[in-house]
């Protein structure tokens, strides 16, 4: 039924309809295990694209919505998936940590596929102190997140506006690099970026590339984790809550 109620949807920018039908995608992704028979990869696909769609319009909402505020700090508190973003960048970090990098505030970090409400940059940034670049190919995207950093005080890194498997990172600059749930809709795509932005990586730094595993599928493209080239995975972390992106962590291989 939830799967029925986003496919019938022809506008996806935040309405009380919107919202209710993704929530209870969400709601019910979470509680199954598997994906219903009928839902085969055609019907998988375009859910994915219904919800990356639904995604893009909620962040620049939000982002806006927060940026314009009088009180854009407590106005962020207000966004309804904030405490997963949160919890979800508490587990990365104690994953990295796990693996023997430990974020202060003298490490550098790099987000790819940023978009225009990049809240695991800021928890970064709060969590560990770590200075945070963002990538994004869309130029808006990138616009409203110097927008929104001003607004809330946050010190945002370079923000650089490319695709994942062409932007030009400084050698050897980063402790850990982050590659989207959407960034990338393959395996392929995804080893594009990892080959462009190797060089990019500290020795001893970290990629997390963050992915969909189980019913979670329906929401965020899934991949075999273990079929990227030139790189070890280190760590692989399915959440069993209400956490959506599973989670790769890898070293230089």
């Amino acid at each position: 039924m939830a799967i029925k109620t986003v496919m019938n949807l022809h506008d996806f920018a935040p309405s009380p309809d919107v919202n209710a039908a993704f929530s209870g995608l969400v709601a019910a992704v979470v509680q199954a295990t598997v994906l219903p028979n009928w839902c085969n990869d055609e019907v998988c696909r375009e859910v994915q694209r219904r919800c990356s769609l639904s995604e893009s319009e909620m962040e620049m909402y939000w982002s806006r919505r927060i940026a314009s505020s009088t009180r854009p700090q407590q106005e962020l508190e207000k966004f309804w998936y904030i405490d997963n973003y949160r919890e979800l960048v508490r587990r990365e970090v104690g994953l990295l940590g796990g693996s023997g990098l430990f974020l202060t505030d003298s490490s550098r970090a790099a987000m790819i596929g940023s978009g225009p409400l990049p809240l695991t940059a800021w928890c970064l940034w709060r969590q560990t102190g770590a200075a945070v670049d963002l990538v994004d190919v869309a130029p808006a995207a990138l616009a409203q997140s110097r927008e929104l950093a001003r607004a809330i005080a946050w010190p945002v890194g370079e923000c650089l506006v490319a695709d994942g498997a062409a932007v030009a990172l400084p050698d050897s600059a980063y402790d850990v690099i982050y590659v989207a749930g959407l960034a990338g809709d393959s395996a392929e795509a995804k080893q594009q970026i990892i080959d462009n932005i190797l060089p990019a990586l500290r020795p001893g730094g970290r990629i997390i590339v963050r992915g969909a595993h189980g019913a979670k599928t329906l929401l965020y493209p899934a991949f075999d984790p273990n079929s990227l080239r030139r790189v070890q995975l280190l760590v692989e972390y399915n959440p069993d809550d209400d956490i959506i992106n599973s989670v790769y962590v890898y070293k230089k291989g």
